[in-house]
């Protein structure tokens, strides 16, 4: 169900545009809690949470004198609440460096972070759908991951074409990713898979 109805939120939003602070407020309290929850299943972090929520909101403000031209300002909010938290994820993935996490090196990672992943459970995980795949899927995805190895660098080692190399790692995370959204903590998914994807 709808925030607010389509024929207030337009309303308040064409208010904004012209700089009505009172209106913004309105569209704030409306919005706040529903914005928070979203953002928080994603990042499981309150600080996190606030920071990004501020923030749209500091985006709205700044850009109000365009929001009029949104046919569904709802979804164009909580797209902005998504980027954002995609934004915060991907910052986190490379200032904690979690692949050496994920590799059984938690003393790379801060006790926060280590909280909120439990990277053990996260390695078995994706332990549990690399022995689903073949051996050379296995090994390119290790070259690639524990390793750090480039794509020519693999194929060298492995003997195979770069096209075939960044297939089957393209081919490795896909079954990564659909193995760890059937769990029942799925909440880390993403963020497993923007880790990934970063490397």
């Amino acid at each position: 169900m709808a925030i607010l109805l389509s024929y207030e939120e337009k309303r308040l939003l064409k208010q904004i545009s012209k700089g009505d602070e009172k209106a913004f407020r309105a569209l704030y309290d409306a919005y706040f809690n529903h914005l928070s929850a979203f953002v928080f299943k994603m990042c499981k972090s309150p600080a996190a949470t606030e920071e990004i929520v501020q923030d749209i909101f500091v985006k709205l403000w700044i850009n109000r004198q365009s929001l009029t031209r949104f046919d569904s300002p709802e979804a164009y909010i909580f797209s902005m609440a998504r980027n954002g938290t995609i934004d915060y994820l991907r910052r986190l993935a490379k200032d904690t460096n979690l692949m050496s996490v994920l590799a059984g090196e938690p003393s790379a990672c801060n006790n926060d972070i280590e909280e909120q992943l439990n990277a053990k459970d996260l390695r078995r995980l994706i332990e549990e759908a690399l022995g689903q795949l073949s051996v050379q899927k296995q090994t390119i995805f290790r070259l690639s991951k524990d390793e750090g190895l480039d794509h020519d660098q693999i194929a060298a080692i492995m003997q195979l074409s770069k096209s075939t190399v960044k297939n089957h790692l393209s081919e490795t995370l896909r079954h990564i990713r659909e193995h760890l959204s059937q769990q029942p903590n799925s909440e880390a998914t993403l963020l497993i898979f923007l880790l990934l994807a970063l490397h």
